[in-house]
């Protein structure tokens, strides 16, 4: 993995189980209280349904302070419910006055629950496995000593609130109060878990689409921080460029006289027939045609003359220059053009000075009986040149560095043809590009604008 990435992927996937953890804790926090709310509710139903029953039985008989048959009575008729197991009556002094049935053992009233009813408040007590035996006779052999049971605690008054005329402790058979708080439990327990699993896709989701989000804006930032380097490059090699082609131009003028006359030389020599004067008279020829070509696009710059040439054009001045190199190596160089649309020839020129650069870099790399092929096309208002050959490819570790200038594939090279074309491309508002290596061969492609950017 990229060293940017991982930095990228490390804090993303640490956030992500921060983000599970404290959510997770929360959920289950709240959960627990959520829970315990419910079963304290539940567990505080029925003495919040025994108490108005009890007083309203104290109500209808006006039982007062001292009449214990009244109380008794009171309490025994509120008693008579379905799973009741025992209740016991106190004094308002906590001292036992009567209990049922009579197999409940040393029924008694502690000193913490005293407390709580002295200040008028019902005690509900829920204990999901009683010691049965412990609180009633008989269960010594029973088969089933322990059960859900639910204590209830009332303090018990008359029409004055503050005149407390007793107490009742009633113990009811929680069983189905076990099953309906089991029943919750299990609700509860589905839904945290839906709610877990819910929260923890979507923070997965959101980290997973910031992650992306981050790595396409930092992807975008080095590819603008590449882009702006290589700008940096251009326009450095532009200005040394435009210094070089000031000089270039003088010294091309200055040797058009010399080679001219070089060239006279040669031609007039009375053994010029020989292989050694045929050699030297090619390259005066070749030195002449390139010098001129210089000239005239030189010129056309300076006058700001302008005309039109059609891709027929362009490629027959393109074969034209470069069929004796192609020949010399016995090489195939075909040049074909497509298209009817016409481009400046100020424009024109610079696709040749690329073409020609292209085409010969592919006559060095190409073995004899090769062929190079190239082709001119124009789509809509755009010129397509590709320039290729059948020789053995780039090297694989040059591949990354064609257009930088000392970059070459080939002893003796300064690697600066490639990057000088690269520059005159984007001059023309286009683009140069590899476009496949094996091999099998090579492929560049150079688009670019029939007209100049406005």
């Amino acid at each position: 993995m990229p060293p940017r990435l991982t930095r990228l992927w490390l804090p993303s996937l640490l956030t992500g189980i921060l983000l599970i953890a404290i959510f997770s804790v929360t959920v289950v926090r709240y959960r627990s209280t959520l829970r315990d709310e419910i079963r304290r509710t539940i567990i505080n139903r029925d003495a919040a349904v025994l108490w108005p029953v009890t007083l309203h039985q104290l109500a209808q008989r006006e039982v007062e302070e001292g009449d214990t048959p009244e109380l008794l009575a009171a309490v025994l008729q509120s008693a008579q419910q379905q799973n009741m197991l025992a209740v016991a009556v106190f004094d308002p002094q906590g001292r036992t006055l009567r209990y049922a049935p009579e197999s409940l053992l040393f029924p008694e009233l502690p000193l913490d629950d005293y407390a709580r009813l002295l200040k008028g408040e019902p005690i509900s007590r829920y204990t999901p496995q009683l010691e049965l035996d412990r609180y009633f006779a008989g269960f010594d052999e029973a088969p089933e000593r322990h059960a859900p049971v639910l204590e209830v605690l009332l303090p018990l008054h008359g029409r004055n609130p503050k005149k407390i005329l007793g107490y009742a402790q009633y113990y009811v058979d929680a069983r189905p109060l076990s099953r309906e708080l089991a029943a919750i439990d299990a609700r509860i327990s589905g839904q945290t878990t839906a709610t877990l699993a819910i929260g923890i896709a979507l923070i997965v989701l959101v980290v997973t689409v910031a992650f992306l989000l981050l790595r396409r804006a930092q992807s975008a930032i080095a590819e603008r921080n590449e882009r702006l380097m290589r700008a940096n490059f251009e326009l450095t090699l532009a200005a040394k460029a435009s210094a070089l082609g000031q000089i270039t131009s003088h010294l091309v003028h200055g040797l058009q006289g010399p080679i001219a006359g070089l060239r006279a030389v040669v031609s007039s020599r009375e053994n010029g027939e020989t292989p050694d004067w045929e050699t030297a008279a090619g390259y005066a020829e070749r030195l002449q045609t390139l010098v001129g070509d210089t000239v005239g696009l030189l010129s056309d710059a300076h006058a700001h003359a302008s005309y039109e040439l059609t891709p027929e054009e362009i490629a027959t001045t393109i074969r034209d220059r470069n069929q004796p190199a192609a020949a010399e190596r016995n090489l195939d160089l075909a040049v074909t053009a497509k298209g009817v649309k016409p481009i400046d020839s100020h424009r024109g020129g610079l696709v040749c000075l690329i073409a020609n650069n292209l085409i010969s870099n592919a006559v060095v790399a190409t073995r004899a009986g090769g062929a190079v092929r190239v082709t001119l096309e124009c789509r809509d208002n755009t010129l397509q040149l590709e320039v290729s050959d059948n020789g053995p490819g780039i090297p694989p570790e040059l591949r990354p560095h064609l257009f930088k200038p000392g970059r070459s594939g080939r002893p003796g090279g300064t690697g600066l043809g490639l990057a000088i074309s690269h520059l005159l491309a984007r001059q023309l508002g286009g683009e140069l590009e590899l476009v496949a290596t094996d091999m099998r061969g090579t492929t560049f492609r150079l688009t670019t604008p029939l007209a100049a950017p406005a």
